[in-house]
């Protein structure tokens, strides 16, 4: 449930934001840069092998080259 506070930004921050966001996003905007901030993504482990990559894989739905 969405909470109403008070912050004080600075103006240069304020000003970018409302060019780059708007004013009726701006609390999304802020909610979106601080979610970030606290709370970091779990790593994966897609990529972890540098030697795997998508190069040669064919779709399974394309008709066998042997048929």
């Amino acid at each position: 449930m969405p909470v109403k506070t008070t912050i004080l930004l600075r103006e240069d921050v304020r000003e970018h934001l409302l060019r780059k966001v708007g004013p009726r996003r701006l609390s999304d905007a802020i909610n979106g840069i601080l979610a970030k901030a606290l709370f970091p993504r779990k790593k994966s482990l897609f990529g972890a092998d540098p030697w795997l990559n998508t190069k040669g894989l064919r779709d399974e739905r394309e008709p066998h080259e042997d048929l």
